[in-house]
């Protein structure tokens, strides 16, 4: 507690409760009477008062605040330290009961630059210099303040010798709750610099680690540290990094592989040794290629580091249905050349064939980069990206007037003829027969249309939406701001949490088991044999199976042929089973088995017929089942080595908390108990400062980083590209047009700032049509949600949003888009969900 003025004790009243318990240690009956007589107003008003309140300077006649403090942390002539740590400390000590901030003023050494003389002055000390034209955002802080330490060497040549000490300052003193601001008095300590790391690490925002050191301390003044502490820690570390990366990320891959043997990787270097292409993969991605490598889905996405490289990852689906990995790269850029060299080295690392098929967009330089390093694998290009140009590429009328037609060919065609002659109807009525777009489309058919790409296995996949769809899951754990090795370290953390989701699935296909819906002995083989994934996706077609009938077309000593249509349905277009008595293999011609690898509705109507009990193996696809993992050989570079794990930080904090709350839960109301608690930690204390030594902690230096910067490859990190797209290019009627007449400008306004969010909407009622669900679908798909509010607590792209809602046709529809919306709503508040609800009530 501080004697200062009575404008000081004032504020403390103000601020501290039970002010009269907290100051009786302070001052004596007399004043505490006094103080209860007066109200904090009429306190504000006295001029003299019981209180000492300054002392006037023996130079001037300005006041002086003597803190008042206890008399053994103040500072006195003549007293000794053993080093100038020491000297820092207790004056640093002495500052934090005074309420002031302590730096130091000047230094000066000897012939050998050993220090001397030191000294040590209130934060407040000198005068700022700032102009009037300084953009200066800071407020000033400096006010000639004379209150400081000296320190000299001793004669002797060991430890330092206090010279000069002048107590008064210039200035009022910092009030006990607001003293954790005072910059010398805030300190990330180590154990918190590792615990950022490790959070960092896992992508958690300054803001949010500064809520777990909150939660650990009891509460933001007990932490030690500020969020801009927290902040700046993080950026020394990036600084620190800078010019090591490309050989720290050499050094992680080295260290993956030492662990596992299953680990590879490749870096490609130009003529002045700077990285510009990188490929690895660990061996649980080797493993996932070989059980379930038959097809590929390719993409590549931005903004995931702070050099723009592209990051590509290599995906494909397991036997659950989700999204597995089979490698990752960095590349430079988008050339032919960068992606077949991709492709190779991809060959390389997995075992097994080339994929049977390779999903991308329709990207040239993919093209020809596959064409050359996968020449046995069918490149299809992904049907979205596709479809969703027919409306800017034809243009807003022939669209609204012929789309549905052009939908319903691309995805109804039963064959390559058929659609053929469909297309060419289509195109021949609507006038569009020398559309260069519709004619570019149609003479690159058979890679995106179904019908003539459906006999070949693609698991269900017919567009690059999965990978679009894992970089959006990935993004949530990474940063445009990492390095290429934090990348890699951060990347491994999702992975790991993409892996673990698969290990859940593993799990419960073990021990649950679905609900069977029929007698039919099949079903219960199927659900015994399948993933809960693909025997719900069996359950579909099985269902269907008794609104079918079968009629025998042809039969002979080798093959049958039946004919299945729906039996209430006139005029349905039939399906035809045909059933190979040699091999026991039955196909149909809608080729669902040879697509997605699942029996169909209409093979089933025939083993339904024949009364046969099980499915033959020839229709049981191995990708799909239980066991699809197990019972492998793996070569070398296959093989899983145990991996050496590191001890966590997290988990020694965590076991210590445990320990220390279990020990403070029994003795907290035990005074003995409390004592000898208080005993074995202080006695603790000097243990560890003992064992800790000479050693340096606190240092950027000090924090300990996995791999050393200390390893020279030579290796270079590599310029910071320039990602495809964000140069000028050639832009649609359709675009040029969403952007000159929609542009908007939505603001909030205070008198202090004000905000502009700047968004193009793809509306579309200017173009004679109404395609809202697609506007809305893009946003959501796009994670769009951040620009629901802008930064002053506005709902402006909301409003535009509820206009669009109101445009769609139908209650179920808006329903639909409801349920979509609801859980945006969680970080946003009620007010924006009770919007939705209203506005859609009406």
């Amino acid at each position: 507690m501080l004697r200062q003025c009575r404008f000081d004790v004032t504020v403390i009243i103000t601020e501290i409760e039970g002010i009269e318990l907290n100051l009786s240690e302070f001052f004596d009956a007399e004043i505490l009477a006094w103080m209860r007589l007066q109200s904090v107003d009429d306190i504000q008003q006295l001029s003299p008062s019981p209180f000492q309140p300054f002392e006037e300077s023996a130079n001037s006649s300005e006041a002086l605040y003597i803190p008042q403090v206890k008399n053994e942390v103040i500072p006195k002539i003549k007293q000794q330290f053993i080093s100038l740590k020491d000297v820092f400390k207790a004056y640093n000590d002495y500052a934090f009961e005074a309420g002031f901030s302590v730096r130091i003023h000047s230094s000066k050494t000897d012939n050998n630059r050993e220090t001397i003389r030191k000294e040590y002055v209130c934060f407040k000390e000198g005068e700022s210099k700032c102009s009037e034209a300084s953009q200066r955002q800071r407020g000033l802080t400096r006010e000639k303040c004379g209150a400081k330490l000296t320190v000299v060497k001793n004669r002797s040549g060991e430890g330092f010798v206090v010279t000069q000490f002048v107590e008064g300052h210039s200035h009022p003193l910092t009030t006990p709750r607001k003293k954790h601001f005072l910059k010398s008095h805030r300190r990330v300590s180590v154990a918190q610099k590792v615990l950022t790391q490790q959070l960092s690490a896992a992508n958690v925002s300054t803001s949010q680690q500064m809520s777990v050191l909150e939660l650990q301390a009891g509460g933001l003044e007990n932490v030690g540290c500020l969020r801009r502490d927290i902040h700046n820690f993080r950026r020394d570390m990036r600084k620190y990094v800078d010019g090591h990366d490309a050989n720290m990320l050499k050094d992680l891959f080295e260290t993956e592989k030492e662990k596992n043997t299953g680990f590879t990787y490749i870096i490609e270097e130009d003529d002045e040794h700077r990285l510009i292409h990188c490929f690895w993969a660990d061996a649980t991605c080797r493993k996932s290629y070989e059980y379930f490598g038959d097809v590929v889905v390719f993409d590549t996405t931005y903004n995931t580091n702070k050099y723009r490289l592209m990051f590509a990852p290599l995906l494909g689906v397991n036997h659950h249905g989700q999204t597995t990995l089979f490698g990752c790269a960095f590349l430079s850029d988008e050339k032919s050349e960068s992606f077949e060299w991709l492709f190779k080295e991809f060959l390389k690392a997995m075992p097994g064939p080339p994929p049977k098929m390779i999903i991308t967009d329709q990207d040239p330089a993919m093209t020809r980069a596959i064409a050359c390093a996968l020449s046995n694998t069918f490149h299809r290009y992904c049907i979205w990206h596709i479809v969703s140009k027919f409306s800017e590429k034809i243009g807003a009328l022939a669209y609204k007037e012929h789309y549905e037609d052009f939908k319903k060919c691309i995805w109804n065609s039963e064959s390559p003829e058929e659609f053929d002659a469909t297309w060419a109807y289509i195109v021949g009525k609507s006038n569009l027969s020398t559309h260069q777009w519709l004619q570019s489309m149609y003479e690159i058919r058979d890679r995106w249309v179904p019908a003539y790409t459906k006999h070949i296995f693609s698991a269900h996949m017919t567009s690059s939406q999965r990978a679009e769809i894992s970089h959006a899951f990935f993004k949530r754990y990474l940063s445009d701001k990492n390095s290429m090795y934090e990348f890699v370290t951060q990347f491994e953390r999702a992975l790991a949490r993409l892996r673990h989701n698969e290990l859940d699935l593993d799990h419960k296909d073990m021990n649950e088991k679905p609900i069977l819906k029929t007698s039919w002995s099949m079903e219960k083989k199927l659900s015994e044999l399948y993933t809960l994934h693909s025997f719900k996706k069996f359950l579909e077609e099985i269902f269907q199976v008794n609104a079918y009938v079968l009629t025998i077309l042809h039969e002979d000593e080798c093959r049958s042929v039946w004919k299945v249509h729906r039996e209430e349905m006139e005029g349905s277009r039939g399906r035809e089973v045909l059933v190979d008595k040699s091999s026991n293999r039955v196909s149909c011609s809608c080729q669902m088995f040879e697509f997605d690898g699942i029996p169909c509705r209409h093979l089933l109507a025939y083993l339904s017929l024949m009364q046969i009990r099980e499915l033959p193996s020839t229709n049981i696809l191995q990708r799909w089942i239980k066991t699809a993992k197990a019972g492998r050989v793996f070569d070398d570079f296959g093989s899983q080595q145990k991996e050496i794990c590191n001890s966590s930080l997290l988990v020694r904090r965590q076991g210590i908390f445990r320990l220390a709350y279990r020990v403070l839960d029994n003795v907290v109301l035990d005074v003995e108990g409390t004592e000898i608690v208080q005993e074995a930690l202080l006695s603790s204390e000097k243990k560890i400062e003992f064992m800790r030594g000479s050693r340096q902690y606190g240092s950027t230096s000090s924090i300990q980083l996995p791999i050393s910067l200390g390893s020279q490859h030579g290796l270079k990190e590599p310029l910071k590209v320039r990602a495809k797209g964000c140069g000028k290019r050639l832009k649609g009627g359709k675009e040029k047009a969403v952007k000159k007449s929609l542009h908007k400008m939505l603001r909030c306004t205070t008198k202090t700032t004000t905000t502009t969010t700047t968004m193009i909407l793809p509306m579309n009622e200017l173009y004679g049509f109404v395609d809202m669900e697609m506007t809305f679908a893009w946003y959501l798909m796009h994670d769009r949600s951040h620009l629901w509010e802008c930064p002053e607590g506005g709902c402006c792209l909301l409003k535009v949003f509820l206009r669009m809602l109101s445009a769609i046709k139908g209650e179920a529809k808006k329903e639909a888009w409801k349920r979509r919306i609801t859980p945006m709503q969680k970080d946003k508040g009620p007010l924006i969900l009770f919007l939705i609800e209203l506005h859609i009530s009406f």
